[in-house]
This record gives C-alpha cells, sequence and structure tokens, in this order.
C-alpha cells in the first residue's frame, strides 16, 4: 500500500504520463553526438607502435610505455608542403621541431610502465607522433626513430567513401 504522502506525486507522474506533457518540455537542439576516436601508442625504446590514419575530429590519445626509459607522446602537424625529411632535416640541425610545424599537445613524461592520455581535436592533414625526450647521449628519441607519421583523413571525404561503398556493394 503506497503512502498518503506520496499520492499526489503519483497523480501527478499519471497525469505527465497520460497527457504528454512532454512536448511541453522545450525541444533539445538536435546537434549530432561527435563520436571520440581512440588511439593506443605503445612506446618502447625507441619506437612508436601507433595507428597510421584517423579521422578528422576528437581523437584520445593513450600512451603505454614498454621501454625501460621515461617517454612522451608530442602530436605535431607537419606545415603544409613539408615533407618528413624536412621535419628530421630540421631536428638534426636545430634539435627541436620547426616553426612551420604546429604542435597540437603533448603528454608528461612517463615511467617505465606507465600509461597518459591526451585528448585533441585533430584537422585533416600529415601529424607526426614523437618523443622530444633527448637521450643519455643528448639525440632526442626522435632522432633515434621514436616516431610515427599519422595521417588524419577528412571526416566528410570518409563519410562520402562510405557511403558509396554502401551503394556499390551488392546483396
Amino acid at each position: 500500500m503506497m503512502s498518503p504522502a506520496r499520492l499526489p506525486l503519483v497523480r501527478s507522474l499519471v497525469a505527465v504520463t497520460v497527457f504528454g506533457v512532454a512536448t511541453a518540455l522545450p525541444a533539445q537542439s538536435q546537434r549530432p553526438v561527435e563520436r571520440v576516436q581512440y588511439a593506443r601508442v605503445i612506446a618502447q625504446d625507441y619506437a612508436f607502435d601507433a595507428p597510421s590514419t584517423v579521422t578528422s575530429g576528437i581523437v584520445t590519445f593513450h600512451l603505454v610505455n614498454q621501454g625501460l626509459d621515461v617517454h612522451q607522446l608530442s602530436i605535431i602537424e607537419l606545415g603544409v608542403g613539408h615533407t618528413l625529411k624536412d621535419f628530421f632535416d630540421a631536428m638534426r640541425t636545430k634539435g627541436q621541431p620547426p616553426a612551420w610545424t604546429v604542435e597540437v599537445g603533448m603528454t608528461p613524461t612517463i615511467q617505465p610502465h606507465g600509461e597518459a592520455f591526451i585528448t585533441a581535436r585533430l584537422a585533416a592533414g600529415r601529424y607526426i607522433l614523437s618523443c622530444l625526450i633527448p637521450a643519455k647521449d643528448g639525440r632526442s628519441h626522435v632522432e633515434k626513430g621514436m616516431s610515427s607519421l599519422l595521417i588524419v583523413s577528412d571526416k566528410a571525404k570518409a563519410s562520402t567513401v562510405s557511403a558509396d561503398r554502401k551503394s556499390t556493394s551488392k546483396p
């Protein structure tokens, strides 16, 4: 048996259900929900195991250090018209990313068996995932090969290609 104090609440809920009060509530904006992509990056001494492509939008990078040295993950956008060779030549000459790159973000330095996360909104383009920490011999980890090229494809083009594939596929 329901207590008399709760009876008005039940009547209100029944009235709301029966009379469809949902139409009286303000309409929610119908923005599409953006899916966050997940990219796991394994750091070893001195290499990354990382995805080579993602779609433009929000990406969460999960850095896992399986090496014996400390590591970090820097996300650097290559400038238009520049190559990986240009990037590495500049790194060897100046010891830092060239001015024509854009640093999107970086994780903190993590110890062996540690992990870190970074989330960024990436536009279509080419990015370098790299570890910029200097090694004991003075060379940066990226100079020792700790980098990976990431191609970010345009979301609109990717969904168009997907729709084209569906329309041309046979049942």
